[in-house]
């Protein structure tokens, strides 16, 4: 198991800031290498809800399906992706000064496509910065 995890200091409620993570369609904005989110059945706020994804990892597409773990207003949003590739993904916040902080922590399986093609460390290391993209585009999104 690989993992990515990331945090970023954003002005904004942290209840605004997890809803806006909540809606799994606002995902594609701030993770460059998610292409969609489609076929969502549900609310993404309830555990059990699920979509579509197709997300390119180290210039090779995979697509699946995941479904929401968790969901606490303000300070949590969960999910797992439960074919394609395998992964949780967790996002926190807590207030801090005038904001939140944020954080991203991701872990999941290198496919064994990838592996033929590239070493481990490479695909984590282009993972690992893709992480730092993403709070960072949450931060663009979501400061005030």
């Amino acid at each position: 198991m690989a993992r990515v995890a990331k945090s970023v200091v954003i002005t904004n409620k942290a209840d605004r800031i997890v809803d806006y993570i909540a809606d799994v369609k606002n995902h594609p904005a701030f993770l460059g290498p998610l292409k969609s989110i489609a076929n969502v059945n549900g609310d993404p706020k309830k555990a059990g809800t699920s979509w579509d994804w197709t997300f390119v990892m180290a210039g090779v597409e995979f697509s699946g399906r995941a479904e929401t773990v968790r969901y606490e207003s303000g300070k949590q949003f969960s999910f797992k992706t439960t074919t394609g590739i395998q992964s949780t993904f967790n996002y926190n916040a807590e207030p801090q000064g005038n904001g939140a902080k944020v954080s991203i922590d991701v872990t999941y399986d290198v496919p064994q496509s990838l592996l033929a093609k590239m070493q481990a460390g490479v695909v984590e290391k282009l993972n690992d910065a893709e992480g730092a993209r993403a709070v960072e585009n949450l931060k663009a999104i979501l400061d005030q």
